[in-house]
Order: structure tokens, then C-alpha cells, then sequence
């Protein structure tokens, strides 16, 4: 009798284990098909602004070129090559968000004056803004640091924009550089600590209070964390509800002036 009762209390407990196995792995599926689903809608929407914004430009000169009005096309060539730029820097983000991606990127590393590439970026990111910025530079003249000149302008354009959607009406930026490291802190809104552990992890956004109408796609904090990490550096986060935040990226082994 015994025979027949523990191969069959054997096949109910795999049955068991398979069965919950499997209701776990649907589940895990699920979760994936919405971030997926979420990132396709995010990424959409991001994508169609910058396109739009500069369509419209472009349209404007053809449409209503006016030769003798220099100041007036230039402003809409800067408008064209403003949202140009964002987009290159959004492409390359969602390019280099694959690990595979991350362990074979090559890095041109070289000297990098950190005061005009600051300057540049928050220009930029200036231009594009739809609320009043006021970004302080407080950056020694002649400064270097050995990086990759286009990741590293894009790691400021991400924290500059976080910056800039996290905030309220205006937005105060203040940022600070030494041998050692650069700081970009603002007087946004600030992040829960609960949420400051998730920070950095893809496809993750801080969805709480009025964040989650804010626009984005998880991935600009991802691929700011995993260059600084391939350029040798570190970065942390320090932030409160209402208090701002700061973020820092120490360059570790760095040596240059």
C-alpha cells in the first residue's frame, strides 16, 4: 500500500512546486510586458516632443523665410539644433541601455576642460527649458578631468533635466567642481528615501505624489550610474521632500588639474 501512496504524495508535491513555479513565472512575465509596455508609450511620447518642436521650426523658415530678419532665424536654427542634440542624447541612452552594450563601449578618454562643457550643457538645457533657470557655475578656470567628453556631457544634460522636471514654477541649479568631484544640486522638489535605493535601477521612475504625470522613460539616472562606473568614478544621491536634490560624482584615481 505504501508503494502506491508515496509515489503518489511525490507526484502532488512536484505538481505542487510546478504549478507555483509557474504562476510565478507568469506573473514575472506580466510585470515585464507592462514595463515594456510602459517604456514603448514613454519613449513615444519623448521622441514625438523634440520632433514636433523642431518640425515646427523648420517649417516656420520655410515657410515664412525672411532673409533680412537674421536674429529671428537664427533663434529657430537654435531651436532645430537644441532639439536635435536632446535627441541624439535620448538615442544614445537607449542605445547604451543593454549591459552587453555597457561591457563592450569603448570610452575615448582624454582631457576634459570642465568649465566650458558645463557651460555648454547648461546653455543648452537652458534653451530648452518651459519655466525660469538660474544655474550657478562654480567651477575653477583650467580644471580637467580625464573622461569621455560626449558621455560626460550627457551625464550633465541628464541630472541638469531631472533637475528641471523636478522642480516647481522656477528652478535654482548650482554647480560645483574640484579635483576630486562635481556636484549638480537644485531646489526641486526632492525624492522620498524610499525611493533613493531605486534610483539608479532601469526602467525605474519615482511615480509618488505628482511625479508620475512628469515625463520620462526610466533609463537617463541608468545610464548616467553605469558610465560614471566605466569612467572609474562613483556617484550618490542625497535628497528631501522639499528640500531638493544633490547629486555627486567622485573622481576617484583622478589626478588631473
Amino acid at each position: 500500500m505504501w508503494g502506491i501512496i508515496i509515489p503518489f504524495i511525490v507526484l502532488i508535491l512536484i505538481f505542487s512546486f510546478l504549478s507555483l513555479y509557474l504562476t510565478g513565472l507568469i506573473k514575472k512575465m506580466k510585470t515585464l510586458e507592462q514595463m515594456k509596455d510602459d517604456f514603448t508609450h514613454n519613449m513615444t511620447h519623448e521622441l514625438k516632443t523634440p520632433v514636433a518642436v523642431a518640425y515646427s521650426a523648420a517649417d516656420s523658415m520655410l515657410r515664412y523665410y525672411d532673409q533680412s530678419d537674421e536674429e529671428r532665424n537664427r533663434q529657430f536654427l537654435k531651436i532645430i539644433m537644441q532639439r536635435l542634440s536632446y535627441l541624439s542624447g535620448m538615442i544614445e541612452n537607449i542605445l547604451s541601455m543593454s549591459m552587453e552594450r555597457f561591457r563592450t563601449m569603448k570610452l575615448n578618454i582624454e582631457d576634459v576642460e570642465l568649465k566650458p562643457l558645463v557651460e555648454d550643457v547648461s546653455g543648452m538645457m537652458e534653451l530648452k527649458a518651459d519655466k525660469p533657470v538660474d544655474i550657478d557655475i562654480e567651477i575653477p578656470d583650467g580644471l580637467s578631468v580625464q573622461a569621455d567628453s560626449l558621455h560626460l556631457g550627457n551625464i550633465l544634460s541628464n541630472l541638469i533635466d531631472n533637475a528641471l522636471k523636478y522642480s516647481g514654477d522656477s528652478v535654482h541649479i548650482t554647480i560645483k567642481a574640484d579635483l576630486h568631484s562635481i556636484t549638480i544640486s537644485d531646489n526641486g522638489i526632492g525624492i522620498d528615501k524610499e525611493n533613493l535605493p531605486f534610483l539608479f535601477d532601469k526602467f525605474y521612475r519615482v511615480t509618488s505624489g505628482d511625479r508620475y504625470e512628469i515625463s520620462g522613460y526610466g533609463l537617463g539616472l541608468f545610464y548616467v550610474k553605469q558610465v560614471v562606473g566605466l569612467m572609474g568614478w562613483n556617484i550618490d544621491v542625497a535628497s528631501r521632500p522639499g528640500q531638493g536634490t544633490k547629486f555627486t560624482i567622485r573622481f576617484d584615481g583622478n589626478e588631473k588639474r
